[in-house]
């Protein structure tokens, strides 16, 4: 028998029940009364579905349901910073569960990550993107039909929708005492809202919170993702789906990627010493969980602990995988030639582009090309936020090293990469970079080469990185600033209107990108195409007129 949920009640609490977990497996406790922990794992090489839960890739979820009618439950949100600068302080979700006291938490909303407020002592200052408050105390005002999570001080649960952006009040009238909201309400009704735009199809770690039609129930979620072969992510439709058949009715997301972060304090001791119970994404490798980050503010949940709770075993994790041998000749990776090759992922689908917006785009142009008939065009368009800057991570097999490999071989540590652009007359500054996951399929660092400037003259021009010289090489994330291998593979092309990875312009344009190449012999040189005979002869010419001059 493959697996199957039922749902029933142990006393008040409605609980899963695995019959069987041959498939995707679903484990609960209860570490705290009223508080029950389902986690659904779908391991490596285990069957595509069960028949309850679709299971369409490698997946980790953490769900805590809380029975808002259970002794000792409460809610506080992260406070505002008073007298200091921005509204809030970023700490950890374990800082501030530990600093309340707390049981459990999950991150919250999303941040500025550049606010203009410099660091002092340690610390960093932000402003929260959307509507919060703390105990009553709103710090911070709606951005625009806010969908947003509060618990009164009569502690009952609801999902609300924001007014205008500057206000601070709802649709539904209702005081708001802690609050916290999101970019999306993924369930409105019982029904599915999540909009159809990029950033709900692309595969993310994502935190959410649902309340249950009759609001007896919260559901705290977080999805493990982007690392490969453990927990690749899901939709924001697919968390809608899986609240739907736990018992939510209203849902909305929260903040992910590698803020993505869910604690608990269920040691049992008296000690403020709450643990990570999911995998965050920073630093993260398939073999190991990544670490946490300082976010803008948490959600806390205190409970009263379960004296016969036994806490769930932590996912298995895939081996580690080993190097791929390595391309012995010069390539040609992309040309572009009828498709965009593995540069179709949205030019806005990564988390660290900025100022990127969803109406930005990429097509296979026929009119200009430099190896072939066709090239990569990218339109950039600006969502012209301050401060002004232009960042594009334009990945590469979706970012993922084991879709960046050629016939089962990867990039080596030592050769040239690099790619030829083209740019119109008139658009610059604007810089070139390359991203480099270094180390193999399983394990690895990102790199960033050298930021060289871009000519803006409407002609191809190579930009190209030596993968063996360590001055041309910055850490990006989890990297060391050098190309080490055993392997190497493109993460992405990675253009800024500044030479860094942040600042600049708020450029918009089209550029276009073709023959991205490898050559682990030497330089990429032999790819400039020699002038022509009638273009050596126009250069003699002009050159004898100087002269003559």
């Amino acid at each position: 028998m493959r697996a199957g949920i039922v749902r029933a009640v142990v006393g008040t609490i409605p609980v899963l029940i695995v019959v069987d977990s041959t498939a995707a497996g679903v484990l609960t406790a209860q570490p705290f009364i009223g508080i029950t922990h389902h986690q659904f794992v779908k391991g490596l090489n285990e069957p595509a579905n069960s028949p309850t839960f679709n299971w369409p890739r490698e997946l980790v979820v953490n769900v805590l349901e809380i029975n808002m009618s259970a002794a000792g439950i409460a809610f506080r949100v992260q406070p505002g910073n008073g007298a200091d600068p921005g509204e809030v302080t970023r700490m950890t979700t374990r800082g501030f569960v530990n600093s309340i006291g707390a049981q459990i938490g999950i991150n919250g909303d999303f941040f500025a990550v550049n606010p203009p407020y410099p660091p002092q002592n340690g610390q960093f200052f932000t402003d929260v993107t959307h509507i919060a408050a703390s105990n009553g105390d709103i710090y911070s005002p709606n951005a625009g039909g806010d969908p947003t999570f509060n618990v009164s001080a009569t502690n009952e649960p609801r999902i609300l929708r924001g007014r205008a952006a500057g206000t601070t009040t709802n649709t539904n009238n209702v005081p708001l005492y802690n609050a916290i909201a999101g970019n999306q309400r993924i369930l409105n009704s019982g029904t599915i809202s999540a909009p159809d735009d990029d950033y709900t199809n692309t595969l993310n770690p994502h935190t959410a919170v649902a309340v249950s039609q009759d609001r007896s129930r919260v559901f705290l979620m977080t999805v493990d993702g982007r690392q490969n072969d453990y927990s690749e992510g899901r939709r924001t439709t697919e968390m809608a789906e899986l609240f739907l058949t736990l018992g939510g009715w209203d849902a909305i997301n929260l903040d992910g990627g590698g803020s993505t972060t869910m604690v608990m304090d269920d040691d049992g001791d008296a000690l403020a010493d709450a643990r990570i119970i999911n995998s965050p994404s920073d630093q993260s490798t398939p073999q190991a969980p990544g670490v946490e980050r300082l976010v803008a503010n948490n959600l806390a949940v205190f409970a009263m602990p379960n004296p016969n709770y036994t806490p769930l075993p932590m996912p298995p994790r895939p081996p580690a995988s080993p190097a791929l041998p390595v391309i012995g000749q010069q390539v040609i990776l992309d040309d572009f030639e009828g498709s965009r090759g593995r540069f179709s992922s949205a030019p806005n689908a990564s988390g660290s582009s900025a100022n990127v917006a969803a109406t930005s785009a990429s097509a296979v142009d026929p009119n200009h090309s430099h190896t072939g008939n066709d090239s990569l065009r990218v339109d950039i368009v600006n969502t012209n936020a301050t401060p002004a800057r232009m960042q594009l991570r334009l990945l590469s097999g979706g970012g993922s090293p084991s879709a960046n490999t050629v016939n089962g071989e990867a990039l080596g540590p030592q050769g040239y990469v690099g790619y030829f652009m083209r740019v119109e007359p008139g658009n610059d500054p604007l810089f070139a970079s390359i991203l480099i996951d270094d180390g193999t399929t399983g394990a690895n660092g990102l790199e960033r080469g050298s930021f060289l400037p871009i000519v803006a003259d409407g002609e191809w021009h190579l930009y190209q990185w030596d993968l063996g010289d360590a001055a041309m090489w910055e850490n990006f994330a989890s990297g060391n600033g050098a190309v080490g291998g055993p392997n190497a593979f493109i993460d992405a092309i990675y253009l800024s209107s500044a030479a860094g990875t942040s600042g600049g312009t708020n450029w918009s344009g089209s550029v276009w990108i073709d023959t991205v190449a490898y050559n682990p012999d030497g330089s990429l040189d032999n790819l400039i195409p020699e002038p022509s005979v009638a273009g050596l002869f126009c250069f003699a010419a002009l050159a004898v007129h100087r002269r003559r001059r």
